[in-house]
C-alpha cells in the first residue's frame, strides 16, 4: 500500500513539473529515393538508390525549458536506406546523431556523436551539401591515416558560441579515442554571417595508430548575388609527407521554383610519390520543388582521375585506379 501511494505522489509531482517546464518532443525526418547509374571505368551499374538530393534520415527531438534563460535539449537521428527499408551499415542505429545539450546565454554545450567542425565547410559551401553523386566530398580522403572523423565524431563534446555576436558563430570540438586508433579529435571553427555573407574557417586534428596525426584545415564563402549565391571552398588535408588539397567552386540559382546546382573541384595530391594522383570533378543539377516539403531533382557529374587517383562518384561499383568516374541520378525527396 504504502508502494501505491508513493507511486502515485511521484507520478503527481512529475506532471507538475512537466507543466511548469515547457517541455516539447518532434519527430522529424527525410526520405529519399532515386535512379541512379554510375559507371567507373568499363564497369555501370545501375540502382534504385537512397540520398540523391538529401540523406534519407529518422529522427527525434526533445528540449525542456528549465528556467533562467536555460534549456535542456536532446537528439536522436538514424540514417535510412530508404530503397531497401534498411538502416545504415555502420553498425551504429543512431549513426547521424546523439546528442544531449545544455543551452543558455552563454551558448550550447553539446555531448554525444555529431557532426565535425571540421565537416562543416565542405558541406555548407559546397551547391550539393555533400550529397549524390555530385557531392563535393567525392574527391575526400583520409589519405591512408585511418582517421575515422572525416565526417562524424563518437564521444564529442562541443561548446557553441551564443547566436547573438552580431554574425559571429564557432565551435570547439574534443573527442578522446576511448581505445579506437583514428578517433581521437580536436577541432576548432570560426565564422561570421550576416546577410549575403557567409564565411568560416576551421582546422582539426586526429590521433592515429601511428606518430603522424591526420590534419584538416578548411575556410569557405558564400555570397548571395539577388537569385545567385556562388560558392568557394578550400581543403587541404595532411598526413606524414602526404597532402590533399581541394578547391571547389560552386553555384546555386534559384528559377522560379526550382534551383540551377554547379560546382566544379579539383584535387592535388603530393608527397610520398602522390603528386600524379590528381582529380577533377564536374558536377551539375536541378532540384523542383513541388512544395516546402517535397522535391523533385537529377544530378549528373563526372571525375577525371589521374595517375593512381581512384576517387568515384558513387559505389558501387568498385574505385579504379586513373580511371573515369561518371554518373546521373532522378528521384524525389519528401520531409516531414
Amino acid at each position: 500500500m504504502k508502494s501505491r501511494i508513493w507511486i502515485a505522489s511521484a507520478i503527481a509531482s512529475l506532471a507538475a513539473t512537466t507543466t511548469h517546464a515547457q517541455s516539447s518532443a518532434t519527430v522529424f525526418g527525410i526520405v529519399d529515393v532515386g535512379a541512379r547509374s554510375v559507371t567507373t571505368g568499363d564497369v555501370t551499374m545501375r540502382q534504385l538508390a537512397s540520398d540523391g538530393f538529401s540523406n534519407s534520415r529518422l529522427g527525434f527531438k526533445a528540449e525542456e525549458d528549465l528556467g533562467g534563460g536555460l534549456r535542456a535539449g536532446a537528439w536522436l537521428e538514424t540514417a535510412v536506406n530508404a530503397d531497401n527499408g534498411t538502416i545504415n551499415a555502420s553498425g551504429k542505429f543512431w549513426h547521424r546523431r546523439s546528442t544531449v545539450s545544455l543551452y543558455g546565454p552563454f551558448g550550447e554545450v553539446r555531448a554525444g556523436r555529431d557532426l565535425d567542425a571540421t565537416f562543416w565547410n565542405t558541406s555548407i559551401f559546397d551547391p550539393f551539401a555533400t550529397v549524390g553523386v555530385g557531392s563535393g566530398f567525392n574527391l575526400q580522403s583520409n589519405l591512408g591515416s585511418g582517421a575515422t572523423t572525416l565526417i562524424r565524431a563518437d564521444n564529442a563534446i562541443s561548446y557553441y558560441l551564443p547566436a547573438t555576436l552580431g554574425g559571429v558563430y564557432g565551435q570547439l570540438e574534443a573527442a578522446p579515442a576511448e581505445g579506437a586508433p583514428g578517433g581521437r579529435y580536436t577541432a576548432a571553427r570560426l565564422g561570421y554571417a550576416k546577410g549575403p555573407l557567409n564565411v568560416a574557417a576551421a582546422y582539426g586534428v586526429t590521433k592515429t595508430a601511428t606518430s603522424d596525426d591526420f590534419k584538416v584545415t578548411n575556410a569557405g564563402a558564400s555570397y548571395e548575388f539577388g537569385a545567385v549565391t556562388a560558392m568557394l571552398m578550400g581543403n587541404v588535408s595532411r598526413y606524414g609527407a602526404k597532402k590533399l588539397t581541394n578547391l571547389e567552386l560552386g553555384v546555386v540559382a534559384r528559377i522560379g521554383v526550382g534551383q540551377l546546382r554547379a560546382s566544379v573541384q579539383r584535387a592535388d595530391a603530393s608527397g610520398a610519390g602522390t603528386d600524379a594522383n590528381d582529380a577533377r570533378q564536374l558536377a551539375l543539377g536541378y532540384v523542383h520543388y513541388l512544395s516546402k516539403r517535397t522535391a523533385l531533382y537529377a544530378t549528373a557529374s563526372t571525375i577525371s582521375n589521374k595517375g593512381a587517383a581512384a576517387f568515384v562518384v558513387g559505389s558501387p561499383p568498385a574505385a579504379a585506379a586513373g580511371r573515369t568516374s561518371r554518373g546521373y541520378e532522378v528521384g524525389m525527396m519528401h520531409s516531414f
